[in-house]
């Protein structure tokens, strides 16, 4: 297990409707109980896993950034195999980036490119195949080629190949 917590925007930094903060690791809930305070009142961790809860982002002094969506799952039930939480924000590039520094300032690092797959990788999330075709959904120029993809994301191809390989090793074993 990776024993650092990463943010990064899931979205792009650019105007736009909705903008997505992701936090991965073992302070991830925690981070996200100081940056986020529920319309309910309860600690987000105080959430179940996978539920929308509508409440404040927060700046260090405590006034509200935005209003927003946040979502966590806990671990191993999550993307990365982690614990993780998304904040789903207005997408104001100021909100996104005052978010993320602020999450830097409690103790998460910048994601590095694809490393949420990455974790999701080496904790057993997916396995390489799976990996690989992440960066080709989101590279894909045509309808056909995100299709592609997303079925290599789904396992398409390990659904394929692990009877052959459960079939080899029967063989190898036989003879072994």
């Amino acid at each position: 297990m990776i024993n650092d917590t990463i943010a990064a925007l899931a979205t792009g930094g650019a105007v736009s409707a909705i903008g997505i903060v992701r936090v991965s690791g073992p302070k991830a809930l925690e981070l996200t109980d100081a940056l986020f305070r529920p319309a309910d009142g309860r600690a987000m961790s105080a959430h179940g896993d996978r539920q929308l809860v509508y409440g404040a982002l927060l700046a260090a002094d405590g006034r509200a950034l935005d209003y927003c969506l946040c979502t966590v799952s806990r671990a191993p039930r999550s993307y990365t195999g982690e614990d993780t939480a998304e904040l789903q924000c207005h997408g104001s590039p100021v909100v996104l980036a005052a978010a993320l520094r602020r999450l830097f300032d409690l103790g998460a690092r910048q994601a590095g490119p694809g490393e949420f797959t990455k974790r999701a990788f080496l904790n057993g999330r997916m396995d390489l195949t799976q990996a690989e075709a992440v960066i080709d959904l989101i590279d894909a120029e045509t309808a056909d080629a995100a299709a592609n993809a997303a079925g290599q994301v789904a396992g398409a191809m390990r659904k394929r190949i692990d009877p052959v390989y459960d079939s080899w090793v029967d063989i190898c074993a036989h003879f072994h």
